[in-house]
């Protein structure tokens, strides 16, 4: 996974039965890192390589969300929708 320029790893890894399921349970973790990400004031995009066990690329998720602030932009704080 991606984080700006920071690669944070996980040797654990998960095991899917296809790519598709691979695919799938990946945006899963993707949108719940991201919901985590916002709820901090965090809206950089989370990005997460899914490599096979000889480390080949499989695909890549990306969740992201762009805000367009039209007033100035608010302070941090605890929030929720």
């Amino acid at each position: 996974m991606r984080k700006g320029t920071d690669l944070i790893r996980d040797d654990e890894g998960s095991e899917f039965a296809s790519q598709e399921a691979g695919a799938q349970g990946t945006a899963r973790a993707t949108a719940e890192i991201g919901a985590g990400r916002l709820a901090k004031c965090d809206f950089s995009d989370v990005v997460v390589k899914v490599r096979d066990e000889r480390n080949q690329r499989l695909s890549t998720v990306t969740a992201s969300m762009k805000v367009d602030w039209h007033t100035p932009r608010p302070q941090p704080h605890s929030w929720s929708a």
